[in-house]
């Protein structure tokens, strides 16, 4: 059998280690981005006998995995096997060791089989050690970041969160992450299922009984803004699914007994329209053009929640970089085959953040003591050429075919227009005024640690 291990110094004792491991979340923190897992069943608990099911995507075709605990200890780790699954055997041991009073060893010792003898290890071997190396300093590098965040705010009371779109890109990763730390999150659903709560935005329904008792509660629904063309239509679709549903929670929210002591809500840095070479902090006013006016509206929920919230926030975000979805998957087929390149002139400036940091500075606002707009971006300001080179970089593939402007407005319209020419240099004033420290400030480090490339942590 091959062998695979990985250790690591956490700044966190064992029993840390292993109560993080057991949290629900803690299992989707864990898999990379690069990588389609779907949880099936069975997705947090590390007691003996427990089962994970899971459908993994390799070279474009699902396969069942089923992952059992065969043992378990608190504080010193344990130990799980495929009873279903790509390989021919998998044994997985987890061992957490203290070291000294305020730091402990991460050991994932790993051995395994290939399927197939002699041929899949020919075929498949150099393959494997290569991903289990990009996967596990993957995961390292997350349960690092997380054990940290945990340390900070151990003493703080567990929350209870709900999320409007928390089956969307950043609302399931923004949920994974917040169960992770500890705290109950639901979310808002059409279609509920494991405690969700119900809603209806199209038909103007929502269970208001079932929005009693949260701490917090955050509006991220929203529909797609790079979905086609925006013709009259689009921009109807777009402005109910975040103005009006908005305004439909917090409608409810507001007759509650018990409403939320904190209200966050989504927005962009779309809200600056086009700057040029000016660099947009929160003090800046609204900008021209129908994404400013959208994001405006989009705040204005916002506003409506500070009748009963004790704290409200405005999330102004930019680019959301994370290597498994969002904007980088539309970017990764055609830059991957060598055809991708600068939008236009590739002077204009591109707002991003690394998905982690979105996390970890959303989770710093709602727990620490802050209100009004932020502008999550980093704090490295990037223009498209330079984004285009570093991802270009990162996949090691040429970067020389530009998108004319002329094309890109023929194919996208307004959204080409105001999205992707437009220049808008906006700055984290008010997340580095408050202290928070960016783990992936430059695009090109960001790019990399998604991707599996590398690890900044």
């Amino acid at each position: 059998m091959a062998v695979f291990e990985k250790e690591s110094t956490l700044a966190c004792s064992a029993e840390e280690l292993f109560d993080w491991h057991a949290r629900e979340g803690a299992f989707e923190r864990l898999i990379p981005p690069w990588k389609t897992v779907q949880v099936v069943s069975g997705n947090s608990g590390i007691e003996t006998g427990a089962e994970i099911v899971t459908r993994l995507k390799q070279f474009g075709v699902y396969q069942k995995w089923i992952a059992r605990i065969e043992a378990s200890e608190s504080g010193r780790g344990f130990r799980d096997a495929q009873v279903e699954g790509p390989f021919a055997s998998w044994i997985h041991q987890h061992s957490f060791k203290e070291q000294g009073s305020d730091a402990c060893r991460l050991i994932d010792s790993i051995k395994y089989e290939l399927p197939a003898g002699r041929v899949g290890r020919f075929f498949g071997g150099d393959y494997v050690k290569t991903e289990l190396e990009r996967v596990f300093r993957y995961r390292h590098a997350i349960t690092k970041s997380d054990l940290s965040i945990l340390s900070r705010y151990r003493d703080q009371p567990r929350l209870r969160v709900l999320i409007s779109g928390g089956y969307g890109f950043i609302g399931s990763r923004l949920a994974a992450f917040l169960r992770a730390q500890g705290n109950e999150v639901r979310v808002l659903s059409r279609n509920p299922r494991n405690g969700d709560v119900a809603w209806n935005p199209v038909l103007g329904e929502i269970d208001s009984k079932a929005l009693e008792g949260f701490d917090v509660v955050m509006h991220l629904a929203g529909k797609n803004l790079a979905d086609g063309r925006w013709n009259e239509q689009a921009k109807r679709e777009l402005w109910k699914s975040r103005v009006d549903a908005g305004h439909l929670l917090v409608g409810a929210l507001k007759n509650l007994r018990n409403p939320p002591r904190v209200f966050a809500c989504a927005s962009g840095v779309g809200f600056y329209g086009d700057r040029g070479e000016s660099a947009a902090d929160e003090t800046f006013g609204r900008g021209q053009g129908f994404l400013a006016e959208l994001c405006e509206a989009w705040e204005g929920v916002a506003r409506a929640a500070e009748a009963f919230a004790e704290r409200t926030l405005v999330l102004r975000t930019g680019v959301v970089v994370d290597g498994g979805d969002g904007a980088l998957s539309k970017m990764r087929l055609p830059f991957s085959l060598g055809l991708g390149g600068r939008i236009g002139s590739g002077r204009q400036w591109m707002p991003w953040i690394a998905l982690e940091d979105w996390l970890a500075a959303t989770h710093q606002l709602i727990r620490d003591e802050g209100s009004g707009a932020y502008n999550l971006v980093a704090p490295v300001p990037c223009r498209n050429t330079d984004f285009t080179k570093a991802l270009g970089a990162a996949l090691r593939r040429p970067t020389v075919l530009p998108v004319p402007v002329g094309l890109l407005s023929l194919a996208l319209g307004e959204f080409g227009r105001e999205a992707l020419l437009s220049s808008c240099r906006a700055h984290p004033k008010r997340l580095l005024d408050e202290g928070y420290e960016f783990k992936y400030p430059e695009i090109g480090e960001a790019l990399l640690f998604c991707m599996g490339k590398r690890s900044a942590l």
